[in-house]
């Protein structure tokens, strides 16, 4: 009965289980990759102001930071206008879980 049922339905069973290890792979990877922080252009803004006022949140040099910033945003140039949306080499804060809390319960 196995045998007949494999016969017919390999191909089926083959392809759901293909697709469920690459469904597992993609999910994986994409948990395991850094959030970064977007923020909007305002006034008065430059690639290099920017990476002034956030020099403390990011471990590489001015010229690294702009040049990333520069690659990751698609930027043709380095003028940026009010307005764009910038991804900046920042990760974004993780989401505290419970388990990082201690919970007391049933204290009197």
């Amino acid at each position: 009965m196995l045998a007949h049922i494999w016969t017919r339905f390999s191909y089926i069973i083959i392809l759901f289980v293909l697709a469920f290890l690459s469904a597992c792979y993609l999910l994986i990877n994409i948990m395991n990759q850094p959030s970064y922080q977007s923020i909007t252009v305002e006034d008065g803004d430059t690639l290099w102001t920017i990476a002034k006022q956030y020099n403390e949140e990011y471990s590489m040099t001015v010229e690294e930071f702009i040049d990333w910033v520069g690659k990751e945003n698609d930027l043709t140039s380095f003028a940026i206008k009010p307005g764009e949306s910038l991804v900046l080499p920042i990760e974004n804060p993780t989401i505290s879980t419970q388990s990082d809390f201690e919970l007391v319960m049933n204290e009197e």
